[in-house]
């Protein structure tokens, strides 16, 4: 068999050592404010004689998730309303605002938008922007102060950069055809959105493309419900297992009557308009919901779902450690694996995103100044990092690509431990120097002598001595005690026979004690001979582990990777070894297992 003297090495070590990491106890969100903008000044009436866009109002405000503090205002040659920042829970006092402005006199915008500008000035939310809807241009009185209404509005837009406030733009009517319009410069400077709705009925569409493309709103058309005037009970599933709120949104252009809902909760709220109702579920606890309406005929109703959760990660770290290839450096190269998973942050005993509907949900992860996006399986995101020393880390979250709202989810501080250092490799010594020449042939004759004594005392069976090579070249003992047993599995033995699994117990030797993988077949009941056996040692290493000295020519792998001759090795729980003898034939694979103590018996 061809010597392996060439260094290919690599020994993977799975050290089982593994720690779990939790969030900070910190989860609040981070606050976000948005104002809603509506122009009432007269020319409203012919573009919007049926009020939708106090619809369009209900469904931004009711669509927006927990974190989101409104305000609204109106604007005509005045402000004419104005409603300060309301949380969640007293968002329908805005509907009672909007509902109650009539559509009538000049259009000061400037007024309107400086408004709603400094009312975000005054807001500590870490997130502003504005929706505004307007029919026209500056239209006052008199051209002076139409100007100013329009130097107002530069203004407005000036104060709005500085304070990185976002303002996007619905422009209703065939007046606002030209996006060269000076009204959507407040959008072009503020880089938001432009939308143009020729008819009033079509500003649902222009509000759910600034709340899923701008704000990042994730929602579900859940049904689309053609109504013929009779009571409709559609039953639907949630796939937002354990979502801290839901909300159930009825959307229509015609009246929605009657609405009701059977569902389990621990609470919910229902608020209902003339085209719309909102049904706001708070911690589900079924995956069933039914709701029951009355549509106007021939009319459509669209049911969306929007849910929203509070998460708190977790990690556990294990590591893999595997020799280097420089023969200068001390310690093993090491990889840290990381898994994560995701707990509601009201209930740690909850995890979340486990379910079908999640499967490869993509969530980028940034560890340091290295972001990578994963994908959920089975609730679960894994990593690899390269770990060269002992580091803290910082771990942070982007979930903008999950079907959810996450609302909050606290980064994780990370110390990641340093890989140890490399075993002291066994000292081995030189090989005796070759006899002269003269003497090769009482050598040979000598050994052909004690071999035909041998063989004619064993009668087929092979000898004690046969398992023990002539050079006993064993490495020194090791001081710590054996803890485990090997697992054998002969492949293929010399005469080609099987061979039954066999089990050879190391925790019964002394710590001193070094043995030979021919002694530990010989112990097994194997007569047969396996070349190369003699000269491959075990002696107990640190750590529970035992260590593997090679000093034979067989081919000895461990994880796919060779292991050298005249080298020691330290195998830990589970380590899994294969070896082809000398003679290229027999084989065998063993496998370490670590012992507890009421299993040494």
């Amino acid at each position: 068999m061809k010597k392996l003297r060439w260094a290919c090495l690599c020994l993977i070590l799975c050290l089982l050592f593994s720690q779990s990491v939790y969030a900070s106890e910190n989860h609040g969100m981070d606050k976000k404010a948005i104002v809603f903008l509506l122009d009432a000044s007269g020319s409203m009436k012919t573009n919007d004689p049926q009020k939708y866009a106090v619809d369009s109002i209900a469904q931004l405000i009711y669509t927006l998730p927990t974190d989101y503090e409104v305000g609204f205002v109106a604007y005509n040659n005045e402000i004419c309303a104005s409603q300060p920042f309301l949380g969640n829970s007293q968002r329908s006092r805005i509907m009672e605002s909007a509902q109650n402005v009539s559509y009538e006199n000049y259009s000061n915008a400037g007024a309107g938008l400086l408004q709603a500008v400094e009312m975000l000035q005054s807001c500590s939310a870490d997130d502003k922007s504005i929706v505004m809807l307007s029919d026209g241009e500056f239209l006052m009185e008199d051209e002076e102060s139409t100007e100013q209404s329009y130097r107002t509005y530069q203004e407005a837009i000036e104060k709005a950069v500085q304070e990185e406030t976002t303002i996007h733009v619905i422009g209703l009517g065939k007046d606002m055809e030209n996006t060269e319009n000076s009204i959507f410069q407040a959008a072009v400077q503020t880089e938001g959105g432009i939308y143009y709705t020729p008819h009033a009925l079509e500003l649902p569409s222009a509000m759910e493309s600034i709340l899923t493309e701008q704000l990042g709103i994730r929602q579900m058309t859940a049904a689309i419900i053609d109504t013929d005037g009779d009571s409709e009970q559609i039953p639907l599933e949630l796939p937002f297992a354990h979502a801290n709120v839901i909300r159930v949104l009825l959307t229509s252009d015609s009246p929605i009557q009657n609405v009701k809902t059977n569902f389990k909760a621990d609470s919910a709220d229902q608020i209902t308009g003339e085209r719309y109702s909102l049904i706001e579920i708070k911690n589900p606890q079924s995956s069933h919901l039914e709701v029951s309406f009355t549509g106007t005929a021939g009319k459509q109703v669209q049911i969306t779902l929007i849910p929203e959760y509070q998460v708190i990660p977790k990690v556990t770290v294990a590591y893999e450690d595997s020799v280097p290839s420089d023969d200068a450096v001390d310690r093993y190269e090491r990889d840290a694996i990381l898994e994560y998973t995701f707990f509601d942050a009201d209930n740690e005993n909850i995890q979340l995103w486990t379910e079908e509907y999640f499967e490869y949900g993509r969530i980028c992860i940034q560890t340091g100044q290295i972001t990578e996006e994963k994908v959920l399986e089975g609730g679960r995101l894994t990593c690899r990092m390269p770990v060269n020393e002992k580091l803290i880390q910082n771990i942070h979250f982007d979930c903008s690509e999950l079907p959810v709202n996450v609302l909050s989810m606290p980064d994780i501080e990370l110390e990641f431990e340093e890989a140890p250092l490399l075993p002291v490799p066994e000292s081995v010594p030189e090989p005796a120097p070759d006899p002269p020449y003269a003497v090769y042939g009482i050598l040979a004759a000598t050994i052909a002598g004690i071999l035909a004594v041998l063989m004619f005392r064993r009668s087929g069976t092979a000898s004690k001595e046969e398992f023990v090579s002539v050079q006993d070249d064993r490495p020194a003992p090791g001081k710590s005690s054996y803890v485990g047993k090997l697992n054998i599995y002969i492949t293929r033995a010399p005469s080609g026979y099987d061979i039954e699994p066999l089990s050879y117990n190391l925790f019964r030797l002394p710590s001193s004690k070094v043995i030979s993988m021919a002694e530990v077949l010989e112990s097994c009941g194997i007569k047969e001979i396996f070349e190369g056996a003699g000269r491959i040692y075990l002696n107990s290493g640190q750590g529970r582990s035992i260590v593997l000295t090679n000093q034979s020519d067989c081919c000895i792998m461990k994880s796919g990777e060779i292991l050298m001759k005249q080298k020691s090795y330290p195998l830990y729980e589970d380590a899994k070894v294969d070896i082809t003898f000398e003679d290229e034939v027999s084989e065998l694979t063993f496998q370490y297992k670590v012992l507890k103590p009421s299993e040494m018996v």
